[in-house]
């Protein structure tokens, strides 16, 4: 068997085959089921699945060590073994807070949720020409949807095709459940004028970049990160170009039982010749994360 997905979307590359931990049915248990019971006995269970996850999903688990050296190239492999293992156990309690959190209130969610760099987003907003949100696959990314939803801020989320449309169904019922709208890459031929749209609603539109292939129709353009070639999605620049919205990158992580959303000062990409600085001002910030959370950054194929 290889590694590789039917894509859903005819024309498009294959899609990585997922993990166990990102398959349907560990999303149903850990967002649906396993959620409802005592914090402590779900991370346990779950930390159990991701263990064995990590001793039998060798693909996953060698891209996961892979990444892990190209953030510390001189990583002891003691080391990148531990990170790679807590990746995976922290990607498992992130199923269960999924869950868990589904049917927060407002009071209650920001008992779990502290926001840093707010002032920029409400910043942005009141230019009148939207924000455009950019995050990684860190933490508790769907939060920073639900924190502003709860907040009175109309949230588009922009993503591709998972690869398997139940995920697909699961994610956008849960979004919706927060006043956040789910626009899929490759849906319409006229996503881009749904997007353009939004912002021009002074909306909030938020993407996540660190993956090949989140280009979507815009192409990608090259920028360092962690010292080697990246494709980074040329769509949200030519977005803030065409608009003026500015540009937020943004992660939530965990820390010390809680998760905190930390939003950074905003970027702009006014013209084409400023596409590749702000890229890599954008994934200065990430690379930055990742260093100070290597083991929060659940990106299980190989960047």
């Amino acid at each position: 068997m290889n590694d590789y997905t039917k894509n859903p979307q005819e024309g498009n590359p294959p899609l990585p085959k997922r993990h166990v931990l990102g398959r349907p049915s560990v999303y149903r248990i850990g967002t649906w089921g396993i959620g409802y019971l005592p914090t402590w006995f779900s991370y346990w269970c779950v930390r159990r699945i991701a263990e064995a996850s990590y001793l039998f999903g060798s693909t996953a688990r060698k891209n996961v060590k892979d990444n892990l050296r190209r953030v510390f190239p001189n990583i002891a492999e003691k080391t990148v073994s531990k990170l790679a293992l807590n990746t995976f156990r922290n990607y498992s309690e992130y199923l269960v807070d999924y869950g868990r959190f589904k049917t927060l209130g407002k009071e209650r969610l920001f008992e779990v949720l502290t926001c840093d760099g707010m002032e920029h987003i409400h910043a942005a907003l009141a230019r009148g020409n939207g924000v455009i949100v950019l995050t990684i696959h860190m933490g508790n990314w769907e939060l920073g949807g639900m924190s502003a939803g709860k907040q009175g801020i109309k949230t588009n989320v922009v993503t591709a095709h998972e690869g398997m449309l139940e995920i697909d169904a699961i994610k956008e019922r849960y979004r919706k459940r927060h006043n956040v709208n789910t626009l899929i890459i490759g849906d319409s031929p006229f996503s881009t004028i749904e997007l353009l749209a939004a912002l021009r609603r002074n909306e909030m539109i938020a993407m996540l970049v660190d993956r090949s292939g989140a280009s979507g129709k815009g192409g990608n353009i090259t920028v360092g990160f962690f010292n080697r070639p990246f494709p980074f999605p040329k769509g949200p620049l030519i977005l803030s170009r065409m608009t003026g919205a500015a540009i937020i990158p943004s992660f939530v992580v965990k820390e010390k039982g809680a998760y905190r959303s930390i939003n950074t000062p905003a970027l702009f990409a006014a013209s084409e010749e400023e596409f590749t600085d702000c890229a890599r001002r954008i994934m200065l910030v990430f690379e930055d994360a990742i260093r100070r959370y290597p083991d929060q950054w659940y990106n299980f194929v190989k960047v």
